[in-house]
């Protein structure tokens, strides 16, 4: 209670201040549809008042109210509550900002066919630290369309640049390789080695009438699943590899060639080689070559194998506490002079 010139008064009581969850909402507070009367309601009142039916039925009119993320939490409990199991895509497609409540572990519970309802909520997550839910939207879509079609590869490509590389290798399997041309340099710029283990042979598949440099063109944002034997016989095409592209090869792949061949491969961005020593893969691959051929390119590498000695890989086989695994070591091969 306080006083005004004299005069005692009592506040006006709050009808839900002593309202356990789940109690009857007072008959004042009765909500009968979804409006921006409800952006006044308390968490509590919102819970003892708003029917989760009624909110589910009446979803498309959430996103144009300005609820508080503390209100939002509240309505996806109670969306929680009525859907258990996962949400019906006639409540996920109208869901606008409460998205941004959703955990990756709520949406595997989604069915979602719909490229509109990927759109939107895309859309939605934009600007907010939502990697891990876009990217289990996405899987939700491609398992609920069958496989990884051209429709939702451009809606990637146009919405969610990158987004790509968020879904598994068995995923990305589902692509057939008619569609791979749909995919832009950029969209794989994410993408790990599993994933362009997969998508590699689609795109060699897809792009197997071209030759020359159209083939390279094509062919070069998705080398980073290529094998040796195919880098090889790039070495022989005069495509003139950039150092960025030849980075992001597989290690396994690159150790194998010799110097002429990584000469061959690079043309006039041999030279990049010297910038990139200390880096794998080029790091790797110099300590398998002879030294003396490293010197042949002129480029100053170091670390090669020094003439007349061989590289050993010594292995110790069996378990126990003293296996030591592989080791690569240097024996010095005999002259006649010895």
């Amino acid at each position: 209670m306080w006083e005004e010139e004299g005069v005692k008064r009592t506040p006006a009581p709050d009808p839900c201040a002593l309202c356990p969850a789940g109690t009857t909402c007072p008959p004042e507070k009765e909500v009968h549809e979804i409006d921006e009367s409800l952006i006044f309601y308390k968490k509590r009142e919102l819970e003892a008042c708003v029917d989760a039916a009624l909110l589910a039925a009446q979803m498309d009119r959430v996103n144009a109210i300005p609820f508080t993320y503390e209100q939002l939490d509240v309505l996806k409990h109670k969306l929680d509550e009525l859907y258990p199991q996962g949400y019906p895509e006639s409540v996920i497609r109208h869901l606008g900002h409460l998205f941004l409540k959703m955990s990756p572990e709520d949406i595997r519970k989604w069915n979602v066919t719909s490229l509109e309802t990927l759109k939107a909520l895309l859309k939605v997550s934009k600007g907010h630290e939502m990697s891990a839910q876009a990217a289990t939207l996405i899987d939700r879509v491609v398992v609920g369309r069958g496989q990884l079609d051209k429709d939702t590869v451009d809606t990637l490509t146009a919405f969610c640049p990158g987004c790509l590389c968020s879904l598994s290798p068995e995923r990305l399997s589902s692509m057939p390789p008619s569609i791979i041309g749909a995919v832009r340099p950029q969209d794989l710029d994410t993408c790990g080695p599993r994933q362009l283990d997969v998508l590699y042979p689609k795109a060699r598949l897809a792009f197997q009438n071209m030759s020359g440099s159209e083939y390279f063109v094509k062919i070069r944002p998705f080398l980073g699943g290529a094998p040796t034997e195919d880098l090889k016989a790039l070495s022989q095409q005069n495509v003139s590899m950039d150092l960025a592209t030849f980075m992001k090869l597989r290690r396994e792949a690159v150790l194998p060639l010799t110097v002429a061949e990584v000469q061959k491969l690079l043309g006039p961005h041999v030279e990049g080689l010297k910038v990139e020593e200390q880096h794998s893969p080029v790091r790797d691959w110099i300590l398998k070559q002879r030294q003396d051929d490293l010197d042949a390119l002129g480029l100053g590498l170091q670390g090669g194998i020094p003439n007349g000695y061989l590289i050993l890989d010594l292995s110790v086989r069996g378990g126990g506490c003293c296996s030591r695994g592989s080791r690569l070591v240097l024996r010095r091969w005999p002259s006649r002079q010895d």
